[in-house]
């Protein structure tokens, strides 16, 4: 008699209300994001106006070009989470959340170290966004292991030995 190799894989599953608090929490967060954009961040300064030397500078130009812009980062990451929601880890959500936390604290930092210490909704609404987007995140699917499957058959020692020794 031989004797069985096991292999156990893996299978992401979820359950039908964590998906749809992971579809709720996506979406407030993304929106939350990408509407922070087209509000004041400084100074009355709206962020897709504000250029993207503001994460770095204490300077707070003004920028037309929106790809160029505090807020175009902010639209972008919106975006991410929303794609992110293709994926049931969740893991990209997460990522677009923590990555919108850091573009506040950035900010945050350049305009506490500036004359003027203003910080406006919109910045505070991108923050409130990357926040709900990392929970979201956290409601992605788990890995479960499954029963065991025979994938092998291998010949005990003892069959082993009589077929060397025919040889």
């Amino acid at each position: 008699m031989g004797t069985h190799t096991f292999h156990r894989t893996g299978v992401t599953t979820t359950r039908a209300g964590s998906d749809f608090g992971r579809l709720v929490f996506t979406l407030i967060g993304g929106a939350a994001l990408i509407v922070g954009a087209f509000l004041d961040w400084t100074r009355n300064t709206t962020g897709e106006n504000l250029t993207n030397h503001a994460l770095v500078k204490e300077e707070f130009f003004t920028q037309s070009d929106i790809v160029k812009s505090v807020g175009g980062i902010s639209i972008l990451l919106g975006l991410v989470a929303l794609v992110g929601l293709v994926d049931r880890t969740g893991w990209l959500t997460r990522l677009a959340g923590a990555l919108g936390i850091v573009l506040f604290v950035l900010f945050a930092i350049e305009v506490y170290r500036s004359a003027q210490h203003q910080v406006q909704a919109g910045a505070w609404l991108a923050l409130g966004g990357g926040v709900v987007l990392v929970l979201a995140g956290l409601f992605g699917g788990r890995e479960f292991v499954e029963s065991p499957t025979v994938l092998e058959h291998a010949p005990a020692p003892a069959e082993r030995r009589s077929d060397a020794e025919q040889s």
